[in-house]
């Protein structure tokens, strides 16, 4: 059997981040793998079977604290990872529930975050990868996209990646606006989260969900153009009200949540939509269609959505559980709910 060498698909250029949950009747749980990093990776990891798991790539900066716990879990998965040892802590955070219901909850870090920038992928396989994901502000968008796709060309990569941009949500403020539009003409994926959005455009964010205004945003940041061409696409991802995926030459194209509001398959949504980022570069790659694209990002954030932490997985001969369920065997089931009258769009068939 010839030797498989991996073409990288999917990067984050995001964090792993170790985290401290605390609720206020149980114990601490301490050590659980998190961050924008951890679910992307998740995401892309899903799709790629025992074959093409090394294809997935992950990059840490890791301090000497770094749980060993962890690292065994990440190397588990299988894929191309990359840990650099920092002289420092590694990154730490608290995130504190008000109530058992994983409702209200808030964030903050113990530990400097060690965030890692485009001059952390030199000399390692995962400068090549195909698609990479960042959760950055306008101003690191301007500065690491040119640094990204200069240090590639030095390398004689001239293939230019999907570029997903996952907005820092403290950078989402009306007097914010310009500059992210600015930058988002340097991304080929712009994707917000629904309140991230309206915060853009609105002071005071409103009750209620309205998918027309979100549609409306959505156009305007098109019309001032993403991507170099103008060519690229708004995916904003609106929790238990789904996602929709605007582009100048698609429709608004609205698909559900995998699981309704409500569900008691639903235990924590820590990392769903950074799952699902990572899900839809995995989806692009195999359908080079946006609605296709959406939907494996719905069943990835669905996997993230189910416990603390990340999913549980197990390898039987050929096949890889999540969970205790195939990944494909949702995709086709998820497919199903959409021919079923589920989706608001007239792209899905």
């Amino acid at each position: 059997m010839s030797q498989y060498f991996p073409k990288i698909l999917s990067i984050s250029l995001g964090m792993v981040i170790i985290d401290e949950i605390r609720l206020p009747s149980k114990p601490p749980i301490k050590d659980v793998a998190g961050g924008s990093a951890s679910y992307v990776t998740l995401g892309g990891r899903l799709f790629a079977g025992t074959i093409r798991a090394s294809d997935v790539g992950c990059l840490i900066l890791a301090g000497q604290d770094f749980p060993e716990s962890v690292e065994k879990r990440l190397l588990e998965w299988d894929m191309t990872l990359v840990l650099k040892k920092q002289n420092a802590l590694s990154s730490r955070g608290l995130l504190e529930y008000g109530d058992d219901t994983f409702g209200p909850k808030t964030f903050q870090y113990t530990t400097e975050p060690l965030k890692p920038s485009p001059a952390d992928l030199v000399d390692t396989p995962l400068l090549s990868a195909k698609a990479v994901h960042f959760l950055a502000s306008p101003e690191e968008i301007q500065t690491q996209v040119p640094e990204l796709l200069s240090l590639r060309d030095r390398q004689g990569i001239t293939e230019r990646p999907l570029i997903v941009w996952e907005p820092f949500p403290a950078a989402c403020k009306t007097q914010n606006r310009q500059s992210l539009l600015d930058a988002c003409k340097l991304v080929d994926i712009f994707s917000p989260n629904h309140l991230e959005i309206t915060a853009l455009f609105v002071e005071i964010i409103p009750k209620g969900f309205t998918p027309e205004k979100l549609e409306e945003y959505a156009s305007e940041v098109l019309d001032s153009s993403v991507g170099p061409s103008g060519e690229g696409a708004v995916i904003i991802r609106a929790a238990e009200h789904g996602s929709l995926t605007m582009s100048r030459s698609t429709k608004a194209i609205w698909l559900p949540a995998f699981y309704e509001g409500g569900s008691s398959k639903v235990k924590d949504t820590t990392g769903a939509g950074n799952a699902f980022l990572g899900g839809y570069m995995a989806g692009w790659h195999i359908a080079q269609d946006v609605t296709e694209a959406a939907c494996y990002g719905h069943v990835a954030a669905s996997f993230a959505l189910e416990q603390i932490g990340l999913p549980k997985y197990e390898q039987l001969g050929d096949e890889e559980l999540w969970n205790g369920v195939s990944v494909m065997g949702r995709v086709e089931a998820y497919k199903m709910s959409l021919r079923g009258g589920k989706v608001r769009s007239e792209a899905f068939v």
